[in-house]
């Protein structure tokens, strides 16, 4: 379909009059027209139409009908119902009373575009430019950024699961894209066991045969596998998607190894290499959860847990300003793996805002998104106060009245030496990187320390050895930890349990923690699109002069904390 871009008309007379009639106090969709406009205008999306075709739908209606469809979480069908029905929506939309609306399937067409043309946060973005020519949002003001989990659009499996669904989805494909040579090439007992799904799967129970269940199914992936890439096979067959996953996965969960290591360990079945086909165990290592396969039907889900709570999918990063005299806007999104802890998600974050133009002077955030190097890269690249709980020094001299703490120490950072309370010297200072994070080892003498007076409340150790971070960091860290314990930082550290509303009304209301598509791209889209519906339902309370609601109190509370009665 083509686009043939069209400046947006005015609202027809005679669905501004029914309108008006039906809303006499007035509307948000109806009020969100009559002070934004259209929002969005056809020449925003013509990188994503062809020149040439039948015309399609005008895409600015297409991203507000969109927006709209989240807000109240429609389906496409009852979505496109609406846009022909609800007068308040053909507001909006700037439609007459007589139109005749759109088929359904569009708005899965539309969505598709703003994936394949890379434009997910375009309805977002606009919507936030917008609001800053409206004097809505404004930069280097406060924002609060907090993430939840994300379930995926898939089953989940465990690994012996995964493998017997990824054998089945690389049979399907090839059934489908080269039938002819795999009815050549198949073992005619695969039909049966992998025609219906992996919870019908007969696994017989007890370590040893769940084991040698498992290595029939990774024999029988490594002939499939052998097959494909024989001499004679064709090529092409090798760049399915379906059978490069199953490569991955059987490198995943199965090795192999020669015969005679197989036979003292149990493993039967040598393949016609002489090599058997062994199951995977805590012995020979997994691959970590953010490279191991949990679905052939979504490989970009990945297992995580984060204290009691566990799950197959993504994680989704909300950022909203928390400033009183402005509406509390969504600012960005970032999806991740599943895995990706929250400090790593922070950088991306902050150089997404600062490309709009949107960086925070401060930025509240949980634990979890704290740290000394991200405390130093914030201020320093973006100018931006990171604030929020520290990293705690878990060590028995912090947790033991009157033992000495690194605080305690002198650090000559410039010759590299560190003096203890007693006056000794360092023996030692080296650099230590491990994780993506450089430590100072370092080290005092043993000599000093055996015969030193004041061992006992320094260390358990034959020495003491001291790990700060790098200078600079060590700084930071020092000064956020000495700002935490001030009472302003508790007034000020307040603010951020508001975006764990903003994450309930997401959850309660558009269903953000369950992903509705299968990949990462169209799930961040996903999550786009709810941060812009809310935005839209904000915007509207603000223009109405709706105030925001307050914490609820139980009755009891609130009866505690009227004055008693004379």
């Amino acid at each position: 379909m083509s686009l043939r871009p069209s400046l947006a008309s005015a609202v027809p007379a005679s669905t501004a009059m029914v309108a008006r009639a039906a809303f006499p106090r007035g509307n948000p969709y109806m009020r969100l027209r009559d002070t934004l406009g259209t929002v969005f205008t056809d020449q925003q999306f013509a990188a994503l139409f062809p020149s040439h075709g039948q015309p399609a739908e005008a895409p600015w209606r297409l991203a507000l009908v969109t927006l709209l469809q989240f807000a109240e979480n429609l389906s496409d069908r009852r979505a496109a119902d609406a846009a022909r029905s609800r007068i308040d929506w053909k507001y909006l939309l700037g439609l007459e009373l007589a139109d005749p609306g759109f088929d359904a399937s569009v708005l899965s067409e539309f969505r598709g575009r703003l994936v394949m043309g890379g434009a997910e946060a375009l309805l977002l973005d606009t919507l936030l430019a917008l609001c800053r020519e409206q004097k809505l949002l404004v930069p280097r003001g406060r924002q609060r950024t907090d993430s939840t989990h994300v379930l995926g659009a898939v089953r989940s499996l465990n690994r012996l699961g995964c493998a017997i669904e990824t054998m089945r989805a690389a049979l399907n494909a090839l059934a489908v894209v080269a039938p002819d040579w795999l009815r050549g090439q198949a073992d005619p007992a695969w039909a049966e066991r992998y025609g219906k799904p992996a919870d019908d799967y007969h696994v017989p129970l007890g370590e040893a045969a769940r084991r040698a269940c498992a290595e029939g199914v990774g024999r029988d992936g490594h002939a499939l596998l052998a097959a494909i890439t024989a001499p004679d096979a064709p090529a092409w067959l090798r760049e399915v998607p379906a059978v490069r996953l199953l490569r991955r996965v059987w490198m995943q969960n199965f090795c192999m190894v020669p015969a005679e290591v197989g036979a003292k360990r149990g493993t039967n079945g040598p393949g016609e290499d002489g090599l058997l086909v062994r199951w995977r165990t805590t012995v020979e290592g997994f691959p970590t959860s953010l490279l191991m396969v949990a679905s052939p039907y979504d490989p970009d889900v990945h297992y995580a847990k984060k204290r009691s709570t566990t799950w197959i999918g993504y994680k989704v990063h909300l950022t909203e300003t928390c400033d009183e005299d402005r509406p509390h806007l969504i600012t960005h999104v970032e999806t991740t793996p599943a895995p990706t802890v929250d400090r790593d998600a922070l950088q991306p974050i902050h150089q997404a805002l600062a490309a709009k133009d949107l960086l925070p002077g401060k930025h509240l955030v949980d634990a979890g998104y704290v740290d000394a190097d991200q405390l130093v890269i914030s201020a320093r690249d973006h100018g931006v106060d990171l604030i929020g709980p520290t990293p705690k020094d878990n060590q028995w001299q912090a947790r033991t009245e009157g033992a000495f703490t690194v605080q305690d120490f002198t650090l000559d950072w410039d010759q590299q030496l560190a003096t203890c309370p007693a006056g000794h010297t360092s023996q030692s200072w080296t650099a230590d990187a491990n994780q993506g994070r450089t430590v100072m080892r370092i080290r005092f003498s043993t000599t000093d320390c055996k015969a030193c007076a004041l061992k006992p409340r320094c260390t358990r150790a034959p020495r003491r050895l001291l790990t700060p971070r790098r200078r600079e960091e060590h700084a930071a860290l020092e000064a956020a930890r000495a700002r935490e314990a001030e009472r302003p930082f508790a007034d000020e550290y307040r603010r951020r349990a508001g975006i764990e509303g903003t994450l309930s009304l997401g959850t309660r209301t558009m269903h953000l923690r369950r992903s509705r598509y299968v990949g990462l791209a169209k799930t961040h889209l996903q999550h786009v699109l709810t941060a812009a519906a809310i935005n839209l339902g904000r915007i509207s309370n603000w223009l109405a002069g709706t105030p925001r609601e307050r914490t609820r109190q139980s009755t009891f509370v609130r009866l505690m904390d009227m004055p008693a009665a004379a």
